[in-house]
This record gives structure tokens, sequence and C-alpha cells, in this order.
């Protein structure tokens, strides 16, 4: 019975990516040291390298949410805000946003709360378009 091969120095950053979605550069590095891997016969500066490849990763990968359990899903970008009640639609609006490079903001409400907080957000701003994609729910202009 053969040992299973050892992951590549990029699918070891991968995976320890996906385990560690936090992790910064140093992380990673110390890791991969921790566990052997030579970050030198990488094709440039170690540190680069990793960094270029998180960010790349990190801008267009979908978000690891927590189980929807009353939650409101508000995603702010340019002069729309859009609201959800599952994490995988919003999930997905989002990284749609972000390949777009439109910059956009994530915000988890308490669905008990939405409402006083969709108040605030009108009274503040009143050019904001609010799009309600829950069932049941009116959206549009503030």
């Amino acid at each position: 019975m053969g040992v299973p091969a050892r992951l590549t120095l990029w699918q070891a950053v991968r995976q320890t990516w996906l385990a560690h979605p936090d992790w910064t550069v140093t992380d990673h590095l110390a890791w991969l040291d921790g566990e052997g891997y030579d970050t030198a016969t990488a094709d440039g500066a170690p540190a680069d390298l990793i960094g270029r490849w998180l960010a790349a990763h990190r801008c267009a990968a979908s978000l690891s949410w927590l189980a929807d359990h009353g939650r409101v899903y508000a995603i702010l970008g340019a002069d729309l805000l859009i609201v959800f009640d599952d994490a995988d639609s919003a999930g997905d609006v989002l990284t749609v946003l972000r390949v777009a490079q439109v910059p956009a903001e994530v915000h988890v409400f308490d669905a008990a709360g939405w409402n006083e907080v969709a108040r605030l957000v009108r009274a503040v701003n009143p050019d904001l378009v609010i799009r309600d994609s829950r069932p049941g729910t009116v959206s549009g202009r503030s």
C-alpha cells in the first residue's frame, strides 16, 4: 500500500487558505516552513507570490457563510443596497460585484432588527436604491 503524494506548494497554500481564510502571508509562510516546504523553489519572492495569490483568490472566491438562522444579508455596492434572506444568494452577488471590480460591503443583520436598520438607512440616505429580494417584501428607491 502506497503513501499519499505530498501536496505541491500551491496546493498546500490553497488547503491552508480554505481551512484558515483569515491567515496572513506571514501565517502561510510560517506554516509552510514548519511543514518542511522549500519556498525558495518558488519563481520569485515567496511572500510576494503568496500575497498576490491570496489577493486574487480572496477577490474571486465565494464566501463561506454561517448557516441561515433568521439573518438578513445586505450587500452595499455603489448606490444600491441588495437584501437577501439566504447566504448563498448574497455570496453569489458579492462574487459578481467583486469580479466586476465594484466596491461592495457585506453586512449581516438579525432578521428581527432589519426593519429598524432599513428605516435608519432610508432616513440617512434617501437616494439609495434598496432591492429586497426576500419573498413577500417590497423594494425600490427609498
